[in-house]
């Protein structure tokens, strides 16, 4: 029978270092405010998590933040791949340590970002989306899920067009969307789309964007 409970009572950390110690094959599943984490341990050690778009290291990092939820231990089950090559305890004592300096997991960046970008002059909303059309973070009326698909398709188009001609990758551009105007900045990993008002200039809005990214790193 899987063992349950509320992290209120029994920490994740205390969970890890119990099952680690004990070297159980198990999955740990963590539910917190509509949101899904996994932890698997194996062989004394943790070797794989995800939460969300993280994994590996991020993703237990991001889990130990969490204030409040539910745990449900699966005996028993093996990791789907291994993406954790790091003994246990120095996994937990890095996040705990980060949990201590205040140090930003990345959903909080970028939850930052959003909400920054939104509160701008002349913005009315502000979307990050992973090049898989995942939404990230948003501050937006309207469906973000609607807005994060026309700027990745948006985003990739002009990607694609840039390659074909050698212009090399998008930096920023601007598509009417509606009764609005959204400007699509491409990062590594994601989009930045902010909804714009009629008459700010996108180069303008553009260099702030990238000023708050560069103060957010």
């Amino acid at each position: 029978m899987p063992l349950e409970g509320s992290l209120k009572e029994l920490s994740l950390a205390n969970l890890i270092q119990l099952n680690c110690q004990e070297k159980n094959e198990v999955r740990i599943i963590l539910s917190y405010l509509g949101k899904e984490g996994n932890i698997f341990c194996s062989g004394g050690n943790i070797v794989h998590a995800n939460t969300g778009h993280l994994i590996g290291v991020e993703a237990v990092y991001e889990l130990l933040r969490w204030k409040g939820g539910t745990f449900r231990v699966q005996n028993n089950i093996t990791p789907p791949e291994r993406t954790i090559d790091r003994s246990w305890d120095s996994v937990l004592l890095e996040g705990m340590q980060r949990i201590d300096e205040g140090v930003l997991s990345q959903e909080e960046k970028l939850d930052k970002l959003v909400c920054d970008l939104s509160e701008m002059n002349n913005v009315s909303g502000a979307i990050i989306v992973a090049k898989d059309g995942t939404v990230l973070a948003e501050s937006v009326e309207n469906n973000a899920e609607e807005e994060g698909a026309v700027a990745v398709f948006l985003g990739n188009a002009a990607s694609q067009i840039g390659e074909t001609l050698s212009l090399g990758r998008l930096d920023w551009g601007v598509a009417n969307l509606g009764q609005s105007r959204i400007l699509i900045l491409e990062r590594l990993d994601f989009f930045i789309g902010l909804l714009l008002a009629e008459k700010v200039s996108p180069a303008m809005m553009a260099a702030r964007v990238i000023e708050a990214l560069d103060a957010l790193e």
